[in-house]
């Protein structure tokens, strides 16, 4: 019976967050997980309704948490979305909130394999999350060492320009491509006219 109410809550939470309605989408997946602290899918829909709220600290929270439950469960598919919810809530901030560190800590810790890790690189290169696959290169010797990203694009590494005005230098964005690169992109995904491209890019 708890569980259903939750489930309840949950698709509530789903509902409004389409709606766009953050604040209500949060307290409707409290409201879940009042009901049952171990359904797994109110951690994730509270998690990125507070990254729409601009509140990271609480957001990479809500990940945290449900990534142990999944952690400890037979269920394995979520995982890889848990892991780029936290990233993706720190993707945009200047100084990483208290709660990033523990969760940071805890995912290089767990030794996911590198299925997971291919599937969270190719979400936060979907979603345009550059500076999160930055983070992970400064990680990369922490990764499964088969770990391989074929579905990757690079096409909007050479587009965006949310990689700028950050601090990052460019030749920060070089490893960036070169480390992608070797674990599977291809070149041809930044686009037909590669020079261009890196005209482009080196303009910005």
């Amino acid at each position: 019976c708890s569980r259903d109410i939750a489930v309840l809550h949950c698709n509530k939470s789903t509902a409004l967050y389409n709606l766009g309605k953050w604040r209500e989408a949060v307290f409707s997946a409290y409201q879940s997980l009042h009901w049952d602290p171990e359904y797994v899918k109110a951690y994730y829909r509270a998690g990125h309704s507070l990254i729409n709220l601009s509140d990271s600290d609480e957001a990479i929270s809500m990940f945290h948490k449900g990534l142990i439950l999944l952690n400890a469960s037979a269920d394995q598919t979520q995982i890889a979305d848990f892991i780029a919810g936290i990233f993706i809530s720190v993707n945009d901030e200047r100084v990483f909130p208290r709660t990033f560190p523990p969760a940071y800590d805890y995912i290089f810790s767990a030794g996911f394999d590198a299925l997971i890790w291919q599937a969270v690189i190719e979400r936060l290169a979907q979603k345009g999350k550059w500076r999160s696959c930055l983070l992970l290169l400064s990680e990369k010797k922490e990764l499964p060492t088969n770990l391989r990203v074929n579905q990757l694009s690079l096409k909007n590494l050479f587009e965006t320009s949310e990689l700028y005005g950050h601090g990052e230098k460019m030749q920060e964005v070089a490893e960036l491509v070169k480390w992608l690169i070797s674990i599977g992109a291809k070149v041809e995904t930044i686009g037909v006219y590669l020079l261009h491209a890196v005209i482009r890019l080196c303009i910005k």
